[in-house]
């Protein structure tokens, strides 16, 4: 392993949430500058270090360094330390005071501060102020250095140091030493792999109880997040955790799945195993929903109803179909209703109209409208003219506490819930808008069932509906719609009327293109052109893929777009990791951000970028415009964000845009379904272009399975009501009163870890 003894002279690229670096090192040992890359907290210019590493040749950069591991020096000379005490880092210290101070105490210096400030007491013209100031200094990177030490001591990489230094501050080595599993828990991205290499390289035994608990627990969590199900099998987990561990002993495993179960991680029911949120949120959408169904039918004025229908389609010049006005009726009388329907059949119309109609009638009854995504809730409001909202943020999610201020104890005010593109819904998301949710007595729910389930656990919108619950489902094509030929494919493929590609010959707005893989990137390109020319702009077309890698994959179609709809000319640009970012980009949000209201899916356009100065930027800042809201990005929160050029399907939705390119390819065998191919060409409102295989196109269409996604969520929703542990929960909490502050924030409640 080579050594450098020498000082950081320039910073080409830093990530402050990773701490990885690239960096020009003035050295010893070298007559120039060396380029070093790898991960290191709380360096500077002035400081003098030790760097260990080997050389590597990057395909790009060349010939680099590679940090392994590195430490402070502290100098014995006497002009460097000189230099150092004067240096800014130092504030009110210049180079008189500092010969002074290493004039007093000679060649160990640094070292004698360090150990006992008052070394400085008798040095001429110092003051107290000055030397607590420079102690500070000195000793204000121990920790990060003691943490630095323990990892490099234990060969634990570095490329983990900044988030889990970000994550428990102060007490780093304490989870580190004597929890390592917790990481899987508290950190988003470190799985039980990270996590167990952490703990075995910290002298962990492979036979400890807290790795074996910790394997089965992980086990049942992950296969549900992979699978979308809210339960595992036995031998699904006993799987996952041969996996995880990399063999099995069967009475241990059962052992600490039963432990797991006694201890109430994991619920089990026969040979259901849940994971304790899982299982619960089944429970509170299940009881919520026999509560709701309880409530009587109300009665209204029909001669009213039937004169603001007349006077609703007089106004905007419609005639509602039989469906549309059972729909409505429906509504206004029953406390719960699913209303769905492909594209084209008027549910937009039917909701706009139900609404006015419900508030003509009851003035005083305060109305929630939310969905899953920033987009689908802004659509929403300019359906309807209220205002509505993400979930997350009608529930005032705290994302750095995990936790919302609405809930069972802090109820909405609302009387009325009505829920938007509710395919997206996930089960544990909905269980906590229906805990907050005790004041409502009637619930719409808005969706297209043949659209792609919710991402994490939980099938909301099918179970509800093989739930016998009351759906009112839309199937006549509005007339302006008749001539969408996107609109007629999307119901032939819920018929599944499409047997060939020659149907495609009779819409002028579906283009199919035969394409390979690898041929995918240049024919995006051209039609993307294509449609520069004839005036649309980036903000009209929208690339979809289902696939992030490959030569056709998002990120390599991101690149080639990017090239097209922002090249490098004069503006600036900024390099995250791989990706150069410029301004002028189309930048898609891929994380919650409620204390900036932008959420996962938003897209928006980057619109500066701020270099670290001291002044006016503290640190590197890119600035997006999402709508006519900047957001400000700093390094952690860089992963936070992407190009939108091109995007995933599931991403998509709830999105509409002018016009769709969409790769159908064998390379995406593993994804290609009937939902999928579905939600997307739905994203078209003008044109849609469909590159890639007919075979791959005709066999996505015709698979409808989904055998992995596993719920019990209908089973419980028709069981035969009866007092459970919520009904004693909810009645001691009514008996008990709410423990609310000023605020609407509820005090001393249970933390509750929601992985969203």
């Amino acid at each position: 392993m080579i050594k450098y003894t020498g000082f950081i002279r320039k910073i080409r690229y830093y990530s402050e949430s990773s701490h990885y670096i690239v960096a020009l090192l003035e050295v010893e040992e070298e007559q120039k500058l060396i380029t070093m890359n790898g991960y290191m907290s709380n360096f500077n210019e002035y400081d003098k270090y030790l760097f260990y590493g080997n050389y590597e040749i990057h395909p790009k950069y060349g010939q680099q360094l590679k940090l392994d591991h590195y430490e402070v020096v502290l100098s014995t000379d006497e002009d460097e330390m000189i230099k150092y005490l004067s240096s800014p880092l130092f504030k009110g210290i210049g180079p008189t005071q500092a010969k002074y101070i290493v004039d007093a105490l000679g060649k160990d210096t640094l070292t004698l501060i360090k150990e006992d400030k008052h070394h400085l007491d008798n040095v001429k013209g110092m003051t107290a102020v000055k030397r607590d100031h420079i102690y500070e200094v000195l000793t204000a990177n121990d920790y990060d250095q003691e943490v630095i030490q323990f990892f490099m001591g234990h060969g634990i990489s570095m490329r983990y140091i900044g988030i889990i230094q970000e994550t428990y501050k102060e007490k780093t080595l304490e989870v580190l030493q004597n929890h390592p599993y917790q990481l899987i828990e508290d950190i988003d991205g470190i799985g039980f792999k990270t996590a167990d290499e952490l703990a075995l390289k910290l002298g962990g035994s492979k036979e400890s109880p807290e790795r074996l608990k910790a394997a089965v627990l992980y086990s049942v969590k992950r296969g549900c997040f992979d699978s979308g199900s809210t339960y595992m099998l036995y031998d699904e987990i006993k799987k996952a955790y041969h996996k995880n561990i990399g063999y099995i002993d069967e009475s241990v495993f059962n052992e600490y799945l039963e432990i797991l179960v006694d201890e109430g991680f994991v619920i089990q029911e026969g040979e259901l195993y849940y994971d304790k949120e899982l299982y619960d949120s089944e429970e509170i959408i299940s009881s919520f929903l026999k509560k709701i169904n309880s409530y009587p039918e109300e009665h209204y004025d029909e001669k009213e109803v039937g004169r603001l229908l007349t006077n609703f389609q007089d106004k905007f010049g419609i005639e509602y179909s039989k469906k549309q006005k059972e729909a409505i009726d429906y509504f206004l009388k029953y406390p719960m209703m699913i209303l769905t329907g492909g594209p084209g059949t008027g549910k937009t119309t039917t909701v706009k109209a139900l609404i006015r109609m419900y508030r003509s009638l009851y003035p005083n009854e305060s109305i929630s409208l939310v969905a899953p995504t920033g987009r689908a809730a802004k659509r929403l409001s300019e359906l309807t003219g209220l205002e509505a909202c993400t979930i997350h943020r009608e529930l005032k999610w705290d994302l750095h506490k995990n936790t919302f201020a609405m809930n069972k104890n802090n109820p909405l005010s609302s009387e009325v819930l009505i829920i938007d593109e509710f395919s997206m819904v996930d089960s544990l998301l909905l269980s906590k808008l229906f805990e907050a949710c005790r004041k409502v007595h009637k619930v719409l729910f808005i969706g297209d069932y043949h659209q792609l389930p919710s991402v994490a656990p939980g099938n909301v919108l099918k179970d509800f509906i093989e739930s016998h619950l009351k759906v009112i489902e839309l199937d006549e094509i509005y007339r302006q719609a008749k001539d969408s030929g996107i609109v007629q494919l999307a119901h032939q493929l819920i018929h599944q009327e499409v047997h060939d590609l020659s149907l495609f010959d009779q819409y002028k707005d579906i283009n199919f293109f035969n394409s390979t893989n690898f041929e995918v990137v240049k024919n995006v390109v051209m039609i993307v052109k294509k449609a520069i020319e004839s005036g649309y702009d980036q903000n009209d077309i929208q690339v979809l893929a289902p696939i992030y890698k490959g030569v056709a994959g998002i990120d390599a179609l991101n690149l080639a777009l990017q090239e097209v709809f922002n090249p490098k000319e004069d503006q600036d640009e900024y390099r995250i990791g791989q990706t150069v970012y410029r301004v002028g980009d189309k930048i898609l949000q891929t994380k919650n951000r409620p204390d900036d209201d932008v959420y996962n899916g938003d897209i928006g356009v980057l619109v500066e970028i701020g270099r670290k100065d001291g002044f006016e930027y503290l640190e590197d800042t890119l600035i997006v415009d999402f709508d006519g809201n900047f957001v400000e990005y700093t390094s952690k929160d860089f992963l936070t964000f992407t190009l939108a050029y091109c995007m995933s399907i599931h991403k998509a939705q709830g999105n509409e845009f002018k016009i769709v390119i969409m790769p159908v390819l064998d390379d995406y065998y593993i994804m290609l379904k009937r939902n999928l191919i579905y939600t997307g060409l739905t994203r078209a409102k003008q044109s849609l272009f469909i590159l890639g295989s007919p075979k791959a196109f005709l066999y996505g269409i015709q698979n409808v399975k989904d055998t992995k996604r596993k719920t019990t969520l209908t089973s419980k929703i028709n069981q035969e009501q009866s007092l459970n542990l919520y009904d004693f929960l909810e009645e001691e909490e009514s008996s008990l009163g709410e423990t609310v502050d000023e605020s609407g924030y509820q005090e001393d409640l249970p933390f509750e870890d929601v992985p969203f």
